[in-house]
């Protein structure tokens, strides 16, 4: 059965810097979740860096909670390392141990990253309504508007198109690419450079997707269905470095 929410929620305005401060890490961020939803106000669009447990490098520099980094961008954290930042109206939930390089934006989408490479490592993003280019070291993936996650190793990649249109294919085999559209993680891929293999959900949950949607000011199409127990980002039981 699905939790019951909170008699008396947090104002969204309020829930949002409590969790940057680390304020409320002894609620699940289902709850948080939830308790925003019940709050009746609608997701407020905030830029920059949310959350960064660990260490990371943003085009070489070290940034804080708070600082806005800038196209093109090249992001490297280390071991242990948990980063949510927003940049325009995308966000990105990126683990550890992972390298990702968001390029530049044309005078068309500013701020808005045309392609986004993930070369090693773990990547939560959630895109606007538009084109985009992803890219691991085995796969390829054009989407419109979506929610990605995505793995990156050195012979294969893991890719679930949470939500949304986008043709995913191998790296040295244009023909085997699959048009998906998704609604709730249906298609999960294995991607080698040759060949693409059903997979299972791994790692990553729908409320890091309502999180990161409601940093954007959206929600997901799922964002009224409850029930998936508690997230990552507040309980440390759970952290999915």
């Amino acid at each position: 059965m699905p939790a019951q929410h909170p008699a008396t929620p947090i104002p969204r305005r309020n829930l949002l810097k409590l969790l940057a401060a680390g304020a409320l890490a002894g609620l699940g961020l289902a709850g948080l979740v939830r308790q925003a939803l019940a709050a009746g106000s609608g997701p407020q669009r905030r830029q920059g860096i949310f959350r960064l447990e660990g260490e990371a490098t943003f085009n070489g520099k070290s940034l804080k909670v708070g600082d806005v980094p800038t196209l093109p961008l090249t992001v490297l954290t280390g071991p242990k390392t948990l980063l949510v930042f927003v940049v325009g109206a995308d966000a990105y939930l990126l683990r550890s141990n992972s390298h990702l390089i968001l390029g530049a934006n044309d005078a068309k989408t500013p701020n808005r990253a045309a392609s986004i490479k993930l070369l090693a490592g773990k990547l939560l993003s959630v895109f606007e309504k538009g084109e985009r280019n992803l890219s691991t070291v085995t796969a390829v993936a054009g989407i419109r508007g979506t929610g990605i996650y995505m793995e990156s190793e050195p012979d294969r990649s893991y890719l679930c198109l949470c939500y949304g249109h986008a043709r995913i294919g191998p790296v040295d085999a244009p023909g085997a690419a699959e048009m998906l559209r998704t609604t709730h993680h249906e298609s999960p891929r294995w991607v080698f450079r040759d060949r693409m293999e059903p997979a299972q959900v791994i790692n990553h949950s729908d409320e890091e997707l309502i999180l990161l949607e409601s940093l954007t000011g959206r929600l997901p199409p799922f964002h009224n269905q409850w029930g998936y127990g508690d997230g990552i980002l507040n309980d440390p039981a759970e952290k999915r470095y």
